[in-house]
């Protein structure tokens, strides 16, 4: 026991330790205990269970995961199947592709059982294969780990490190209009932070770096976007957030932080210098009404300075939410509202203002019987060195799903996905359905 408890410190205080030295962090969200920026509420059991532990171990479909120590490994392999209808995102009056479509998504999940601190580790894939366009095919792929080491029940550092490989969906924001190749892309990304409650104040301090690297796709000034690699760069940002709770469950706290963005090229190909930096400033209050409903609401100001004088400063109202509401204990509903900053690909824009609006819920029909539902709205306020005709994109996105267990370790189901985005610019709408058939086993 002795040993053990010895080699969960060494682990702790390595990953620690590897995490203040990069001062790097995770850039995929992880369903953890480590704490995190504003805007996620815990959601808690709202309703005492009085079924016997037996009864609720025969009606649990959730992975249990295999026991390695004082870890649990959680492996899963999904395949999935289905068909796109508009596989490049075009307009209807430049032709749309149809596309059967194969995604193959390996993980692994390493997880500390530990009383005190905390160690995750994990490795996640997706490949995509599209049958009438290898054009849009994607490897994306992602390893890393984040922990916290606890120095008190209201005091702990965290921290994260991740590695990934991305692309970006045609007909997301910054992708051209066409039958192009998708753009791919490396991101390390991570995190470290300081948090510490004394009596009913509250204190967090984090440092975020991003770095992007981006693979050449064969798109360039000809298309109206930025090359690739002219848009590697890496984003810092600090934060730090004071709070009170005056009552159990409501805190009122404000939030400030600094971002700086540093591109490899100082000059890119179309002669714009692209380096900027940013700050905002927001208050907001936390709610907590004893599990049944959470909700985290904030507002304030965001500006974004940009090196070349060409481009505006680009600013504006700052605004989030995050809430969870269960009304009944097999219904979760999720909420949120969010406001960023973004960097733009198009030749001529500094950035946009990305603004997402949105809800997601599931509920158990039973308990191997799961409906999940998602509906959003956002927008893509581009900021361009011209006066008039800024690009102004709306996007909707409706998704539903089933998923069905027939044991624990086994899950099956479709899911349907409907997206149309409005733009103000000429032959740039489109519509867009995927239907797909769900297959998995974890344990």
């Amino acid at each position: 026991m002795k040993t053990i408890c010895v080699a969960r410190a060494a682990i702790a205080a390595l990953f620690l330790g590897l995490a203040g030295l990069t001062d790097l962090g995770a850039a995929f969200a992880q369903t953890s205990q480590t704490p995190g920026p504003q805007g996620q509420p815990t959601p808690r059991e709202e309703r005492p269970d009085v079924s016997t532990p037996s009864a609720r171990t025969a009606e649990s479909y959730n992975p249990i995961g295999v026991p390695l120590g004082s870890f649990r490994l959680f492996p899963s392999l999904e395949l999935d199947a289905g068909y796109n209808d508009n596989v490049f995102a075009t307009s209807s009056a430049f032709g749309q592709t149809g596309s059967f479509i194969q995604v193959v998504k390996p993980s692994l999940e390493l997880r500390s059982d530990w009383n005190n601190h905390m160690l995750n580790l994990y490795a996640r894939g997706a490949f995509g294969f599209y049958d009438a366009a290898p054009s849009v095919n994607y490897q994306d792929f992602a390893f890393g780990a984040d922990g916290r080491l606890d120095i008190q029940r209201n005091w702990n550092t965290y921290g994260g490190l991740s590695y990934n490989r991305r692309h970006e969906d045609p007909g997301s924001p910054n992708t051209v209009l066409g039958f192009n190749a998708i753009t791919k892309y490396d991101q390390i990304s991570g995190n470290v932070g300081y948090f510490q409650k004394i009596n009913r104040l509250s204190g967090r301090l984090e440092v975020n770096v991003d770095n992007f690297n981006f693979f050449n796709n064969g798109l360039g000034l000809a298309q109206g976007v930025v090359p690739n690699s002219d848009l590697n760069r890496t984003e810092f940002h600090e934060a730090l957030r004071f709070g009170y709770e005056y009552l159990n469950g409501f805190e009122v706290w404000t939030r400030g932080s600094l971002n700086q963005r540093r591109y490899v090229n100082f000059v890119d190909s179309a002669g714009f210098i692209r380096d900027s930096a940013g700050w905002d400033l927001v208050g907001g209050v936390s709610f907590d009404f004893g599990g049944v409903t959470s909700l985290e609401v904030f507002a304030g100001y965001v500006q974004q300075n940009y090196e070349d004088v060409r481009f505006r400063t680009l600013q504006g109202m700052m605004f989030g939410a995050t809430g969870y509401w269960r009304p009944a204990k097999e219904l979760l509903i999720k909420p949120f509202i969010s406001r960023t900053v973004q960097e733009a690909a198009f030749i001529g824009d500094s950035g946009y203002l990305s603004t997402v609006i949105g809800v997601e819920g599931n509920y158990a029909v039973r308990p191997n019987i799961r409906l999940d539902g998602y509906a959003g709205y956002s927008i893509a306020d581009y900021q361009s060195i011209a006066t008039t005709t800024n690009r102004y994109d709306q996007y909707g996105t409706f998704r539903a799903s089933i998923l069905y267990l027939p044991t624990p370790q086994f899950f099956i189901g479709p899911q349907y996905q409907y997206i149309h985005l409005w733009s103000n610019q000429s032959n740039f709408s489109y519509g867009q359905n995927v239907i797909m058939l769900r297959l998995g086993a974890r344990l």
